[in-house]
């Protein structure tokens, strides 16, 4: 079987897709990656549908500029909604998105039911329901959008009562009979699994991990598809970013588990 050795492509609407970058390195470390994070425009899950279907195009075309052999999608706000678009402007690239790894763990499960939180935008469009749904229309799925998660993870609060006092504000309606998976819907969410695991102390409540499914469904992908490159030890990694705040660095080291060695500001206009 011929190697493919360019690299892969994914973007993010910020940093949260670092948790997929860290878990693909894992389970394919030969692998060269490209990761985009737009920081500039940062959460996509308050914006129009059609503002980050513009974006997702944006971000796609930036590396499919860099000859990437794919593109993950490891935001869930553009994997609820402009999968269709992106499939009808890249028809040369292979995409797969954390929505579809998503919903394809939670079904393995074979669970009866199934809350799912994430941004006001994933949660509207109303995608995971729909696709889990197409699938098994018996499970019963509850739709749960959380917002301020995702600034109390950029703000290094996971550990700070607030998260505590977050997830009682939003899931307390899930406490009493909490449903058999709890899916992960935002590739920040992973890092609250501690004050979630916490919460639901006691009961059967499993945690899908979008971040995590959307790595192991790529791996999986890439090699039933045969793209795989040859095993030559570690693989590069090139981070770009469309803006710098101060916390940036500290920020990556929290979703990537590491430091950050380099990486380089770009306009999504001109590059």
């Amino acid at each position: 079987m011929k190697n493919d050795n360019r690299p892969i492509g994914i973007f993010d609407s910020g940093l949260g897709g670092l948790t997929v970058v860290a878990s693909l390195k894992n389970l394919m470390p030969s692998e060269d990656i490209i990761y985009l994070g737009d920081t500039a425009r940062v959460p996509y899950g308050d914006k129009s549908p059609e503002n980050i279907c513009r974006f997702a195009v944006q971000d796609a075309a930036f590396l499919a500029r860099k000859g990437v052999k794919m593109i993950i999608v490891a935001c869930n706000t553009v994997s609820s909604i402009a999968m269709d678009k992106l499939g009808e402007k890249f028809k040369d690239i292979h995409i797969v998105g954390v929505l579809e790894a998503g919903v394809r763990a939670c079904l393995a499960e074979k669970a009866s039911s199934i809350a799912v939180i994430g941004t006001n935008a994933t949660v509207k469009s109303d995608a995971y329901r729909r696709n889990i749904h197409a699938v098994n229309p018996a499970v019963k799925v509850t739709s749960i959008p959380c917002p301020l998660f995702v600034p109390i993870v950029e703000e290094g609060l996971v550990q700070h009562p607030i998260s505590d006092a977050a997830v009682e504000l939003y899931l307390s309606p899930l406490k009493k009979n909490p449903p058999e998976i709890l899916l992960l819907a935002c590739t920040h969410y992973p890092l609250l699994q501690e004050a979630l695991r916490k919460y639901f102390e006691g009961s059967r409540l499993k945690i899908v991990d979008s971040a995590t499914a959307c790595a192991k469904f790529a791996e999986e992908f890439i090699r039933e598809k045969g793209i795989s490159a040859s095993e030559h030890g570690n693989g590069s990694e090139r981070y770009f970013v469309t803006d710098m705040p101060a916390s940036f660095l500290r920020q990556a080291k929290r979703f990537l588990g590491r430091e950050l060695d380099s990486f380089e500001k770009v306009s999504l206009d001109t590059n």
